[in-house]
């Protein structure tokens, strides 16, 4: 048996194990990307989570200019699939033949059938600006296993739901990296 390591897909919470033949991980199972797959996971990602919903072949025509022969789709659906079980996507309905999905932590909950009154909804706590704040940096920092680029940093302060805070890049990343040390302290 090889040496362990956390898989790479940033993603995913598993472990890689095994020969140097098997890099990627879906949890419990070794999945096998494409190159141009696994070259581009951060930047659909970042489609993902910009996106309310869509499908592979949205990806493919917005990402990738329909490039993609039907080996890397399956591939990119093969990571979706994996994406699912690590409850960073949510299937939803289909369109047009294809699975629909959304990015799991913006996906609206599921209303009452027709005809019948939603549930009332339980008393829940009213949130600062600040808390709110700190609950999508924790978000970032977890999505990110604790590790990020400049790239990944300023992709953050541009998102338009961080932005919206009006917080200056400074005290973001103090907000940041004082998470970034829960995320660590809570690892050991």
């Amino acid at each position: 048996m090889g040496r362990k390591r956390t898989c790479e897909l940033a993603f995913c919470k598993g472990v890689v194990e095994g020969t140097r033949n098997k890099r990627r991980c879906d949890s419990d199972r070794n999945i096998h990307l494409h190159q141009v797959i696994s070259k581009n996971v951060k930047k659909i990602m970042r489609y993902i989570e910009n996106h309310e919903d869509f499908t592979a072949n949205d990806v493919n025509r917005d990402l990738f200019k329909n490039r993609l022969d039907k080996n890397e789709k399956g591939s990119m659906y093969r990571m979706f699939q994996a994406m699912v079980r690590e409850e960073y996507l949510c299937e939803k309905e289909k369109r047009e033949g294809l699975k629909v999905y959304s990015y799991a932590i913006a996906a609206p909950k599921a209303s009452a059938p027709v005809g019948e009154k939603p549930p009332l909804p339980l008393e829940t706590p009213v949130l600062s600006p600040r808390e709110i704040l700190l609950g999508k940096l924790r978000e970032f920092v977890h999505m990110k296993s604790g590790t990020w680029n400049h790239d990944d940093w300023l992709w953050l302060i541009h998102r338009p739901d961080v932005h919206a805070f009006g917080a200056s890049e400074g005290e973001i990343g103090l907000l940041l990296e004082e998470e970034k040390l829960r995320f660590w302290a809570r690892k050991q």
